[in-house]
């Protein structure tokens, strides 16, 4: 049976659910370089650096601010973030950790340049990955990652596209990051700092140094739906499919933080028979 991460992929796949085209007629628009769904491009040497290691996946939630997790999430072999653009302040080393070893990113136009603009950051590193459809800015983004000093790795969108129609939308840079590591031998997965947006209630969803990618000079104003671009990420999509993902994935390598728990094992007793 076909299959993403071990789910069954279904024919009748969930209504689609974004401002955005549908996957197939993505695949219509960029027709030149794919014809159809693929599976996903492996990279053994990515393999190499996370194979039976465990690690920390990063979000830039507040909820994490108080905890002083930091230490915790530090203590893993490899801690990935998403969308992270810099060094993670001294203030935050406590609850967020400092250290950052693997990218997950989306490469727009304008994360590429605030990545450009911090170099030093970007050379340590060990590993930059788009885990995001990047269609007719494929050519740019591939030259941004060839004139990195570093490994890098750009999910194919054939891939990509076969995950967004069976989760019913264009999923987040997160939720594509996430995927993409399920697909290596991973000792422990420990996700924290990812809410899927307040559980798509919004409201205070970054952390203040974070929110300055968004907000500029005004470092306490949070991202409004729009900002996100909600109409093409929808939320709930996303959140019903990670209950897939937790069936076949948690506990015996996914590891939650206590926020997820809460949504998503705690008010539920019969979570998992009803994906």
């Amino acid at each position: 049976m076909l299959e993403i991460i071990k789910i069954p992929v279904f024919e009748n796949a969930p209504k689609w659910q974004s401002s955005s085209p549908t996957p197939i007629n993505h695949i219509k628009m960029i027709h030149n370089y794919i014809d159809d769904y693929e599976e996903y491009n492996y990279i053994p040497e990515l393999d190499k650096l996370l194979n039976k290691k465990s690690v920390a996946y990063v979000g830039p939630s507040p909820h994490l601010k108080g905890l002083k997790m930091g230490n915790y999430i530090d203590s893993h072999d490899i801690v990935i973030r998403i969308n992270q653009h810099s060094h993670i302040e001294q203030d935050d080393w406590e609850d967020y950790g400092k250290r950052t070893d693997i990218l997950v990113a989306c490469l727009n136009i304008h994360n590429r340049q605030d990545l450009l603009n911090n170099k030093k950051f970007v050379d340590s590193l060990q590993y930059v990955i788009c885990p995001m459809i990047n269609m007719n800015t494929l050519p740019e983004v591939n030259s941004f990652l060839n004139n990195l000093n570093i490994p890098t790795h750009n999910v194919n969108d054939g891939y990509l596209l076969k995950l967004y129609e069976q989760v019913g939308t264009i999923c987040n840079t997160g939720f594509g990051g996430l995927v993409t590591l399920l697909n290596y031998n991973l000792k422990k997965l420990y996700i924290t700092g990812v809410t899927f947006y307040n559980m798509n209630s919004f409201g205070l969803v970054y952390n203040n140094n974070y929110i300055k990618n968004f907000c500029g000079n005004n470092p306490n104003q949070q991202p409004s739906r729009r900002d996100v671009r909600e109409d093409i990420h929808k939320q709930q999509p996303q959140i019903d499919y990670f209950k897939k993902i937790l069936k076949y994935h948690y506990p015996q390598t996914i590891e939650l933080d206590n926020y997820l728990i809460k949504n998503f094992i705690n008010t539920s007793k019969q979570l998992f028979d009803s994906v």
